[in-house]
């Protein structure tokens, strides 16, 4: 009786364990800038990517995400300026932040551009392909 007991405990214990291990394992997050463009990420799910480019709020232009596969990933908040100056109007790097939520592929699109302008192309692109696994 006391083997049975004993196997018991120690099956329970790998369960808490292996529970443990899953609900905290650590998440990276991947760091891409205008110098990636072009390129492949390779993320796993839950893991973090910052898309950080230039721009300047203040000019009305504004990087916007084109279409995309939401169900692979997502994008978490709002972009966040941050100036290279103290000084009003100064540009600096945006940066937009998504989470990695399914395995697949899909492509992510940025415009740079003023939204109301209509038919004018943008001033600058970025597009990457992420694969999740």
């Amino acid at each position: 009786m006391e083997t049975k007991v004993i196997f018991a405990v120690i099956g329970l214990i790998l369960i808490i364990v292996s529970l443990v291990v899953y609900l905290f394992k650590s998440q990276s997050t991947v760091s891409v800038d205008a110098s990636d463009a072009g390129e492949t990420v390779t993320l796993s799910k839950g893991d973090y990517l910052n898309v950080s480019l230039a721009g300047n709020l203040t000019t009305g232009y504004t990087w916007e995400m084109l279409p995309l596969d939401t169900s692979i990933i997502t994008q978490r908040g709002e972009p966040i300026m941050k100036p290279d100056s103290k000084a009003i109007g100064s540009g600096g790097m945006i940066t937009l932040k998504f989470q990695a939520v399914k395995t697949g592929q899909t492509q992510l699109k940025l415009i740079y551009h003023r939204p109301w302008e209509k038919g004018v192309e943008p001033v600058n692109t970025f597009e990457i392909t992420i694969v999740v696994k």
